[in-house]
């Protein structure tokens, strides 16, 4: 009989041999429970609990939640983030079933649950989400080439295919990377009125005006007061840029960006890949925003600029950006009370705002 309990030290070990027989059993190594309970506690902005599923001293089941707040039609709602439910039912037919008493444990602490990522609709956890009734929705992917040839040459996830790399290597060599960079010049609209682009440090008093006028145009979305994004966004984490756009009557929106170089990515290569990884603005300033914070990418010489959007304000401004779009591997699960928040969800979800910064943020980039 399964039985739950906090993940603490004592547990360590157990949790090593649990990853060990999942990954036997072919589990991919970045979906590994982590093997040192990470530091939490219920006084931080973004509080995560840890639960193992035991029996005796076995570990054969494990998720964790991270305690967030959402706005949701204005009003403001204890949601948790539903992350890396592992159960060894994957690999021993004896525990098929432990992801379902997963979840509904989960559901326990926290009715107002959701997935953001997944990466797939076939893996098991969206499949077993969509038969217990959770709604799935697409994040919109959109990228840019900024090194359309470089993009061509390098861009990994796309190469593994032996036709699809033949294609791409006579395209880098007749030409193809100028066809992408005209078509995007000739989607590419610029904003209208004056604008600053400025970094800062850290996000002040400006951010959470603009997250008090901002929040009421969405249907759903995370808490963006200057105390969570600091919290989201460190100024320790020297990875994350953050831009302040202002116009002469003042602050009209922020981005945070990554550029990173990558180094034999599984995705991505050896590309320079920009980030566009949160943002948000007064509503008719998204394009400005999306503008300045590609500008600002460009000149830091990146090969690639990448990002995911739910809001149709913000995917329209990354179409008028010049940017195109493609598969996305980032979905939306919430829970039957939470999509009930977003009723009629067909209606609501396309006035949702999820980013890269959602969810666990941006991993792997």
């Amino acid at each position: 009989m399964l039985e739950f309990v906090p993940y603490t030290r004592e547990w360590t070990d157990s949790v090593r041999a649990f990853n060990q027989r999942m990954l036997a059993g072919g589990l991919e190594s970045e979906l590994c429970f982590p093997e040192e309970p990470p530091p939490s506690s219920p006084g931080d902005l973004l509080y995560h609990e840890y639960f193992l599923a035991v029996e005796g001293t076995d570990v054969h089941g494990a998720y964790f939640l991270t305690h967030e707040t959402w706005s949701t039609n204005g009003d403001s709602h204890h949601v948790c983030n539903f992350r890396l439910p592992l159960s060894e039912g994957f690999v021993n037919p004896r525990y098929k079933g432990t992801g379902i008493t997963l979840m509904k444990h989960a559901l326990e602490r926290c009715p107002h649950l959701y997935c953001l990522g997944l990466g797939d609709k076939k893996r098991p956890l969206p499949k077993m989400l969509i038969r217990q009734n959770w709604p799935i929705a697409d994040t919109a992917f959109y990228f840019r080439c900024v090194h359309p040839r470089e993009v061509l040459r390098d861009l990994a996830w796309l190469r593994t295919n032996p036709g699809l790399r033949l294609v791409m290597d006579a395209a880098a060599r007749s030409g193809g990377g100028s066809g992408i960079a005209a078509l995007q010049r000739l989607r590419t609209q610029q904003p209208f009125g004056e604008m600053t682009v400025s970094t800062a440090g850290d996000f002040g008093d400006c951010a959470d005006s603009l997250w008090n006028r901002a929040r009421p145009a969405f249907s759903m979305l995370a808490d963006r007061s200057s105390a969570v994004l600091k919290a989201r966004y460190p100024a320790s984490d020297p990875r994350f840029q953050r831009l302040v756009i202002g116009s002469p009557s003042g602050m009209i929106g922020w981005a945070v960006v990554l550029a990173t170089a990558m180094n034999h990515h599984r995705h991505f290569g050896n590309l320079k890949v920009g980030t566009i990884v949160d943002s948000l603005a007064l509503p008719g300033d998204e394009h400005r925003v999306i503008h300045a914070a590609t500008r600002v990418l460009e000149e830091h010489g990146v090969d690639l600029i990448v990002s995911n959007q739910s809001h149709r304000s913000w995917r329209t401004a990354f179409e008028q950006s010049g940017y195109l779009s493609g598969p996305t591997n980032r979905f939306f699960t919430p829970s039957p009370a939470l999509a009930r928040l977003l009723e009629p969800f067909d209606q609501k979800f396309p006035l949702t705002h999820l980013t890269r910064g959602d969810g666990a943020g941006p991993i792997h980039l």
